[in-house]
């Protein structure tokens, strides 16, 4: 039996298998068939927010730098940085020869362009990572530099982000038409290690090597994106040989165990600086949950410990950091307010709240929506309806497509409850502060849905994301985590562990600390 081990990581990996003598066609063909559960909307992360375009896009497209396994920021398009003493002023140089796929020679003009009138204007992530940025300017074709307003420590580390700081081709955006409108969303030009060749919805996305490629690699020549909305059968292609690899955001939790025990298979948990957590966004505009002792109450009434064996299948932590994760150990706490499973001091705080059982022993309703995507969401609503009904409050479960309930959950915002998995990292400042601070609260960004709104939280919020000295800043941290857990804006049910399958064989796989798959680095090595 082999184990597969990495540097940094602190948990014990599973057991993996014996290797087998059989090669996947796909290692003789020297090309990786990577499992996704959907298309994505776009190939444009500086317009979405989803996952899949973030997934795709990084093969694409790159950032200005990336980061290591480590976290640290490495070379990409720039090849070179500097940062000011003040923090104020950075200064990029890029690596000279870069071109954009079309053969268009790459210069810093695509980078202030990008960061200016896609990602700052389009993309909720880079709103806030860009926002103490005043000005770009351009020296020359490649040099580039950012001046800010104030002091943003978490600014390099965001830029290595494809849902915040993708870089895209200004001769093919720059052309007066609208950006989501574009053809090149779903046929993209990018400077990235792979060129994009076919998508075929509801098939497959294909990419080939890009023999100019300006860094190392890839080392394969081909990347097939196949569409598998099925869980189950998306385990049993990879049994099967017919893909290569399941990235964690489409990894069934229910399929972990039985695929670490299968042949040729190698499952890992990989850390992602985006430390995530499966959570709720509660509507706090009307009705039962605008009251923060409802809020407090409902969460008292919830057994995490269940909903993270049950529905998780024990791939994680009960979330007990106030909104940010375990796993950004420099700013996490737990020393905030807790709320231990008990059903008797719920039920007295909704009675107290003013919400009495009626005849029927019910009190009030909650929708509780998600995408069916999100594997563990339909057992959490399950779970929740009987929890929630030993307090008298019914769960209407609402889940639905990826699409509809993007629309519901982020541009209607009608929901009482809409659940998923998010980010609180790699820094809060561009993670968790999202979710909570006033000015979020904005139709399609994918940040404040639950219309939340504090003023001292943005004030801390605020000071943290410009405070150079760390202990100051974890110091500021550690106040909002309190607010947000006497708060509960949110109902944080699990900090996630990332399960990945791949077959063994495929090396590299696990270097990725964003967790969108830069596959420049993997190749096969039998």
């Amino acid at each position: 039996m082999t184990y597969f081990k990495m540097k940094a990581y602190k948990y014990a990996f599973l057991p993996l298998l014996l290797m087998s003598t059989a090669i996947p066609v796909s290692s003789q063909e020297n090309s990786i068939i990577v499992g996704l559960a959907g298309d994505p909307t776009l190939i444009n992360s500086a317009i979405t927010t989803e996952i899949n375009s973030s997934v795709v896009g990084a093969q694409v497209y790159s950032t200005i730098v990336r980061l290591n396994y480590k976290g640290e920021p490495i070379p990409s398009l720039a090849k070179s940085w500097e940062i000011s003493p003040d923090g104020k002023t950075y200064t990029f140089r890029f690596f000279e020869g870069i071109k954009w796929h079309d053969g268009t020679p790459f210069t810093a003009e695509d980078v202030a362009w990008s960061l200016q009138n896609l990602n700052r204007k389009f993309n909720g992530p880079a709103g806030g990572l860009l926002e103490a940025v005043q000005e770009m300017k351009v020296i020359d074709p490649l040099t580039v530099v950012f001046e800010l307003s104030q002091p943003y420590p978490p600014l390099l580390r965001g830029l290595a982000y494809f849902n915040s700081a993708m870089i895209l081709p200004k001769h093919i955006f720059d052309n007066g038409s609208a950006p989501q409108e574009n053809p090149a969303n779903l046929a993209p030009v990018g400077t990235g290690p792979f060129i994009f060749k076919e998508f075929k919805k509801g098939s497959h996305i294909t990419l080939e090597r890009n023999p100019d490629y300006h860094l190392e690699g890839p080392w394969v020549d081909r990347l097939v994106y196949q569409i598998i909305p099925n869980d189950a059968a998306r385990g049993l292609a990879l049994e099967k040989g017919d893909i290569d690899y399941i990235p964690y955001h489409v990894m069934p939790l229910g399929e972990v165990d039985r695929l670490s025990k299968a042949r040729d298979i190698t499952v890992a948990f990989q850390k992602r600086s985006i430390a995530g957590q499966y959570q709720a966004f509660l509507n706090t505009r009307s009705g039962p949950l605008s009251h923060k002792r409802v809020r407090q109450a409902l969460y008292f009434a919830m057994d995490r410990q269940e909903l993270l064996e049950k529905a998780g299948f024990g791939h994680g932590v009960v979330s007990k950091g106030g909104g940010l994760s375990s796993e950004l150990p420099i700013f996490y706490t737990d020393q905030v307010p807790q709320y231990q499973h008990d059903v008797a001091r719920a039920n007295e705080m909704l009675d107290e709240a003013g919400y009495p059982r009626g005849q029927d022993g019910k009190r009030f309703s909650l929708r509780v929506s998600y995408s069916l995507s999100e594997g563990p969401m339909a057992n959490v609503s399950k779970l929740l309806r009987a929890q929630f009904a030993k307090v008298g409050v019914e769960v209407i479960d609402e889940g639905m497509e990826m699409s509809a309930w993007r629309e519901k959950a982020y541009v209607k915002w009608d929901f009482d409850v809409t659940m998923g998995s998010y980010a609180s990292g790699p820094d809060p400042a561009t993670g968790a502060a999202g979710f909570y601070t006033c000015d979020r609260i904005v139709p399609r960004s994918g940040f404040n849905a639950s219309g939340y709104c504090n003023p001292e939280l943005d004030k801390l919020f605020e000071a943290a994301g410009k405070e150079l000295n760390e202990a100051n800043r974890i110091n500021l941290y550690h106040q909002a985590a309190a607010i947000l857990a006497e708060d509960v804006p949110h109902w944080w049910f699990w900090d996630r562990y990332y399960p990945i399958a791949f077959r063994s064989g495929l090396d590299g796989i696990t270097q990725d600390i964003t967790g969108y798959g830069t596959m420049d680095v993997v190749k096969w090595t039998e």
